[in-house]
């Protein structure tokens, strides 16, 4: 309702100086013709499809973005969308709740107490919070030292708005009638890096990084997770886009200054950690988002 009384308003005062020119131009204006226009950019369906983005543009950037940490589970198990992941809630019916409000799941003490509050994950707020979790729930919470345990963003607004018009979709409050089965767009690329990559990785991963996570990527002094096995692959090497784990490494690591290697140095330690899991060389890593975004984390 709050995006509609914004759009109404916004749509009559782009009429009325519409109007103002037409008149000042000395022109007759077919005020019928008008009306019946501004009537129609008043339907619900015009109304909706402006406010909620693009589906089925969001059911494909589910599949690459989210799928890796959330599923949309409805009240039969039916799975229809993501994979079997467990780090982040389900999202069936998230477009109508509050936040923080699936039994059992354990949330962080930020956004908890968002949900305690009030605050529900209607679009604005969906938004806001995929494209900048901590930020957001430190602009909400009026709290600096507020955050997230959801480290990753989803870069484009458009992708965000159109993430939420997929899960809208879905929602059991919104469609009781219809189900809609998803099917997981498959990156058909699979992830790949050079032997000269790999090689500058190791220099500077010895150098930079095994101190937390250790040489063999066993874990280190400094009590950094291990960076290879069977847990490291359950989290990225099940058919995630590359992106991921780049964005993950260039925007977290190392943790006193996130961010502080160029991209290139980001892309041959992640080259160097995907020799050590056992992914095999190809062509090298590249650097650009958008194209790791096309690269599958999967072993051949």
């Amino acid at each position: 309702m709050l995006f509609l009384s914004r759009f109404v308003s916004s749509t009559v005062n782009k009429i009325s100086r519409f109007i103002t020119i037409v008149v000042h131009a000395g022109a007759c204006v077919n005020l019928f013709i008008m009306f019946s226009t501004f009537a129609l950019l008043l339907t619900p369906s015009f109304a909706e499809s402006n406010a909620m983005g693009d589906s089925a543009a969001g059911e494909k950037t589910f599949a690459k973005r989210c799928a890796s940490c959330h599923v949309v589970v409805n009240e039969s198990g039916e799975t229809l969308a993501g994979k079997k992941a467990k780090i982040g809630p389900n999202l069936y019916g998230v477009t109508t709740r509050k936040l923080g409000s699936i039994s059992g799941f354990r949330y962080g003490k930020s956004i908890l107490k968002a949900g305690e509050i009030g605050t529900v994950w209607n679009r604005e707020n969906f938004v806001g919070f995929v494209q900048n979790p901590t930020g957001w729930l430190r602009a909400i919470l009026k709290n600096p030292k507020a955050r997230s345990k959801m480290s990753f963003k989803v870069r484009k607004e458009e992708d965000a708005q159109n993430i939420y018009a997929f899960l809208y979709a879905m929602d059991p409050k919104v469609v009781t009638t219809t189900k809609k089965k998803v099917e997981v767009v498959k990156v058909e690329t699979l992830v790949s890096y050079s032997s000269d990559q790999a090689s500058r990785g190791k220099k500077k991963y010895e150098k930079k990084c095994a101190e937390c996570h250790g040489k063999e990527f066993k874990g280190g002094m400094n009590g950094g997770p291990p960076l290879r096995g069977l847990r490291f692959l359950e989290k990225w090497g099940n058919g995630e886009p590359a992106s991921e784990l780049y964005y993950f490494l260039s925007e977290q690591m190392p943790p006193d200054s996130p961010g502080r290697f160029s991209s290139k140095v980001y892309a041959d330690m992640m080259a160097y950690i995907l020799k050590k899991n056992g992914f095999k060389r190809g062509a090298p890593l590249p650097w650009n988002l958008d194209a790791l975004d096309q690269l599958i984390m999967k072993k051949r």
